[in-house]
């Protein structure tokens, strides 16, 4: 390819919802598209998340990371990426970067800065790129219009978003501006998300939900208990301002709603003022119309659905005469834990209600019908679907190819390069790295030692400890059935023995594998698996 313009390389976000990071190349400067986590698959053991790996990151001509909205899986990584790249300075929008402050000072990382605003044009070294204004699930949420400087080529890039001609909390998706932008462009590609390709209408606008939740909120039970995503604060402050109209004192539980009622109070996103709000010890005991709402609506660990619905919180205990709402969606693979907390509600007495029940939940992404109305809008020359599992991209292939059979459609992975040169695409591999899981304190754990977690929870663990001039032999185990303690003399005589017979002068090395092995064979004639076995000689 004689010319390239500029190239779009994932990192993460595509085959996977999850660790959105993208890097836009040019010859001269990379720019970096958001840096998200990826939460943790069940087989991980215990992990925090997981983030993008940075190794394909050039330091010397990578300085400008663009944030195009404020959820966990595009801007989750940031303290990560800052702690390794310093000098970077983010372009972020007022919200956003209240929730990325809030989560920086937790670290300690100072960071530089740009606030831009939609349809502002954002000057690069090669490309020029604009913030358009999308719909979705949180408040300013962005696409990028990225333009070679000759504009020899266009590429719109919307990661998130759905259309909402009808909302009452922002303006819809701007049309005309990427009509107008890309218009200029000899050659066009478009980059869109997948999320909600297999739904075939056109996705609810939030305003659809106002009359079954103000009916809901109207209610004559006292006690409403409310759950949804935190960082749908449209969706909160529209319920909230119902909820104050019926009468009904609002109480928060849960960090994460506070963290994001407060980004979009001081972002102008909400009318609900801090003087509105309780906390859960403010209004402990009292009796009257309350509405509490719960972080955590996928049921996490330490949430405060979690904790409310199992009987565990101080504040709050569920009763008869309660009434939960989902105003959310099961993420596929929470299925699990919500059932169960709909089981422990329901035993409580509590009654429970679903967007099964009532139009009460949004996606925040694009159905086919969202999808037609864009690519009616400006119909690009290339179309690459992102944002979604391998089925998803797939499923939007499939989509483009019945519907807009003269666009060329491709699908394509992380670490795969769309480079965009004259009048034509090149898709280059790069070598693809696994992300980072990230444990404990913000730590990196190698994948080595989650086998290492597998093998010891499936299987269970032996510690062996010999003294080698005293002869004295300890072992100790963990999670094998408590039958097993019943064998344990019968174990140290064989080691013992075995010891007497041919280990006595042998090197360590040798000496430590042979208890293992026979340790191992031991528990496996008994138990019927071989647990890990770990041998310390002193």
């Amino acid at each position: 390819m004689k010319n390239k313009y500029f190239s779009v390389l994932p990192i993460g976000g595509v085959e996977e919802i999850g660790s959105n990071m993208t890097l836009i190349r040019g010859s001269e400067e990379d720019i970096i598209i958001d840096c998200g986590m990826l939460f943790p698959f069940e087989e991980c053991f215990d992990i925090n998340y997981l983030i993008p790996d940075f190794s394909l990151l050039d330091p010397s001509k990578t300085r400008n990371i663009i944030i195009t909205h404020g959820h966990e899986d595009h801007i989750g990584a940031l303290a990560h990426l800052l702690k390794q790249f310093p000098d970077l300075t983010l372009f972020v929008t007022p919200f956003t970067l209240h929730l990325i402050q809030r989560k920086l000072e937790e670290h300690k990382i100072s960071f530089k800065y740009v606030v831009y605003q939609p349809g502002q044009e954002l000057s690069f070294t090669n490309v020029d790129i604009i913030p358009i204004h999308v719909n979705h699930s949180i408040p300013e949420t962005s696409g990028l219009i990225i333009r070679s400087k000759a504009r020899e080529w266009g590429a719109l890039y919307i990661s998130d978003f759905k259309v909402d001609l009808n909302s009452k909390h922002e303006e819809p998706i701007d049309f005309k501006l990427i009509k107008q932008k890309l218009s200029e462009c000899t050659q066009t590609a478009y980059f869109i998300d997948s999320t909600n390709v297999i739904y075939d209408g056109k996705t609810t606008s939030e305003n659809e939900l106002h009359n079954d939740l103000e009916h809901l909120m109207n209610r004559p039970e006292n006690r409403l208990f409310i759950t949804l995503f935190a960082s749908n604060v449209h969706r909160m402050n529209a319920i909230a301002k119902m909820a104050k109209a019926s009468g009904r004192k609002i109480v928060v539980m849960g960090r994460s709603l506070w963290t994001y009622m407060e980004a979009a109070r001081e972002s102008g996103h909400t009318e609900i003022t801090a003087d509105d709000l309780f906390m859960p010890d403010q209004v402990k005991g009292q009796t009257g119309k309350m509405l509490i709402f719960l972080s955590g609506c996928q049921g996490d660990f330490l949430s405060a659905l979690r904790r409310f619905s199992f009987g565990e919180d101080g504040n709050f205990k569920p009763t008869p005469g309660d009434v939960v709402i989902f105003s959310s969606k099961v993420i596929p693979g929470n299925e699990k834990k919500i059932y169960r907390i709909y089981n422990k509600l329901t035993s409580f007495g509590a009654e429970i209600i679903t967007a099964h029940d009532h139009l009460i939940h949004a996606s925040g992404h694009p159905g086919k019908e969202d999808l037609i109305l864009l690519i009616n809008n400006f119909t690009p020359n290339y179309y690459f679907p992102i944002h979604g599992e391998r089925y998803m991209l797939r499923k939007h292939q499939e989509f483009l190819k019945k519907d807009f059979p003269k666009i060329s459609s491709h699908v394509i992975h992380n670490y795969q390069e769309v480079i965009l040169g004259d009048g034509q695409i090149k898709v280059e591999d790069h070598d693809v790295i696994e992300p980072r899981l990230i444990h404990g304190k913000a730590l990196e754990i190698e994948k080595t030692q989650i086998s290492q977690r597998r093998k010891m929870a499936t299987q269970g663990a032996v510690f062996i400890s010999y003294h080698r001039s005293m002869g004295l032999l300890d072992i100790t185990t963990l999670g094998l059935p408590l039958m097993a303690q019943e064998s344990m003399e019968a174990l140290k005589k064989r080691l013992l023995k075995q010891i007497q017979s041919d280990l006595a002068g042998r090197e360590e090395t040798y000496f430590k594998d042979q208890l293992k092995i026979s340790t191992r064979q031991f528990y496996n004639q008994l138990l019927g698996y071989k647990p890990v076995t770990e041998v310390h000689l002193y």
